[in-house]
């Protein structure tokens, strides 16, 4: 008996140290769109800023050479079928040994020609500097698929677009260069990018547990439940990042919703002739965040239908109704339970996206048995940013 145990045992044990097999790259398609070089005398074009503030930058090796490489790839839209051509950008250093890979998950960047493969230089895109490969997807509704409305916050296509995106980088470096991708990833973003990171680590963990190992994952101020953001923006009435109505709007497109917009919002979002105005949010003339704030204002009563401050209860038979289920089907932190370690911040005085989606979430996940490093920082979304991002590269020195 005792015998048996023992091999049993072992066998166990073998089976966890089997190595995980590589990822499949031998029948990916992308094409290159940009490709540039960059070094730390150019970090100005990532953000003014950087570059007037270079002397103060000691963390990071300022003798690398950078590839920067815009591409496009095949993935797929919400439906998980149709196929669409995506974008994103990847860094990748030349003269140095890259330190692995991160899977980079942009800010939101709702406004047309603002993709990170339309820019190339994204401000994500300075943790480069550290020496590690990063890889960054548009997402869809931006850069190459910025004709159809963005699917936002929706888990499964979330991930299975980043995990397109890293099996097209892999592919490009390997012809490129020779480069192998590692098996190991870290997972990071902020703000809607915080949202996409835990949902590409739920993807990656219950779809390619067998291809890639997630190490770590560091999110901030993300909205990983739509019910408890819209709860909370409904209880506060503000929002200093106007993105609830195109959130709507691209629910209502994926999941053939047949929406009555005027029964949902009101104000300037709404027509004389009692349409909604479309384009605002979707197209290649759609408004940017802050153009949306400027129209709309901050005070979300000012195009919100006053459906959408009734209690989830009360909303039975309104057109609210019709988007609770679209709401749980896109719970990130609902019927999961996270292998990798997750390093969770948000900002005390966030009027961007409330504290209550991540105090929620962590409360879910933690239930499901997750390992959560949780932080509440003083500050407004923007400062707590920036704070995010200064940990991040003070944390890989």
């Amino acid at each position: 008996m005792k015998r048996t145990l023992f091999f049993l045992t072992l066998s166990m044990w073998l089976i966890g140290c089997t190595p995980l097999d590589s990822i499949d790259i031998e029948d990916v398609w992308y094409r290159v769109l940009d490709e540039n070089y960059v070094d730390f005398s150019m970090a100005g074009r990532f953000d003014p800023a950087l570059g007037d503030r270079s002397k103060y930058f000691f963390f990071v090796d300022k003798s690398l050479l950078i590839r920067v490489t815009a591409i496009e790839y095949e993935t797929v839209l919400p439906d998980n079928k149709t196929p669409v051509i995506a974008s994103g950008v990847l860094y990748h250093p030349l003269n140095k040994k890259s330190r692995g890979v991160f899977d980079l998950m942009p800010t939101a960047r709702l406004g047309a020609g603002a993709a990170g493969s339309e820019m190339l230089y994204a401000i994500e895109g300075v943790l480069a500097f550290k020496g590690y490969t990063i890889v960054m997807p548009d997402f869809i509704g931006s850069g190459s698929s910025d004709h159809l409305p963005m699917p936002f916050l929706m888990v499964e296509n979330t991930g299975r677009v980043a995990y397109d995106m890293r099996r097209a980088a892999a592919k490009y470096l390997w012809d490129k260069y020779r480069y192998t991708f590692p098996v190991e990833t870290r997972i990071m973003g902020y703000s809607l990018g915080g949202a996409a990171a835990l949902a590409t680590q739920k993807y990656y963990e219950k779809h390619h547990a067998n291809t890639i190992k997630v190490k770590e994952v560091f999110t901030g101020s993300g909205v990983y439940d739509l019910p408890v953001a819209f709860e909370a923006f409904a209880k506060s009435g503000i929002s200093e990042f106007v993105a609830i109505p195109s959130a709507i709007y691209g629910l209502n497109h994926y999941y053939n919703l047949n929406l009555d917009f005027t029964k949902i919002f009101t104000g300037n979002l709404i027509s004389k002739n009692g349409h909604l105005k479309e384009d605002w949010l979707f197209g290649p003339h759609r408004l940017s965040a802050p153009g949306l704030t400027y129209e709309l204002g901050r005070e979300v009563r000012n195009y919100m239908h006053p459906d959408f401050f009734k209690s989830m209860e009360e909303q039975k038979g309104t057109e609210f109704e019709k988007l609770h289920q679209a709401f749980m089907e896109n719970s990130i932190s609902e019927g999961w339970r996270p292998k990798a370690p997750i390093n969770m911040i948000h900002a005390r005085l966030d009027a961007c996206v409330p504290v209550e989606c991540t105090e929620t979430a962590v409360k879910k996940l933690r239930k499901a048995g997750a390992n959560i490093s949780f932080m509440i920082y003083p500050g407004n979304h923007v400062s707590v940013g920036i704070l995010y991002f200064l940990r991040l590269i003070l944390s890989f020195i």
